[in-house]
């Protein structure tokens, strides 16, 4: 998963193009992804000691499914009552 590019300050992101930024907060670490096209931004928390690319990884797909580019896991009841 390498999405970095190299290019001039001033150029447009390109579609598809996420920054994630990652913070140690105490005993948690902070992923955030951010589209860098339309400024969405997705925040996930973990253990410090969690592996970073792990953490990233759930923030870009947490990211995909709040712009709507990847589907949502189904989630069917089995049949019978709820209140």
């Amino acid at each position: 998963m390498n999405r970095a590019r190299v290019g001039k300050p001033d150029d447009p992101p390109r579609a598809g193009e996420i920054y994630l930024e990652y913070t140690i907060l105490g005993a948690q670490l902070r992923a955030v992804a951010i589209d860098a096209a339309s400024g969405v931004e997705v925040v996930v928390f973990g253990p410090a000691k969690m592996n970073r690319d792990d953490l990233g990884q759930l923030a870009v797909r947490k990211l995909e499914r709040r712009l709507g580019s990847a589907p949502a896991p189904s989630r069917t009841l089995p049949k019978g009552r709820y209140a």
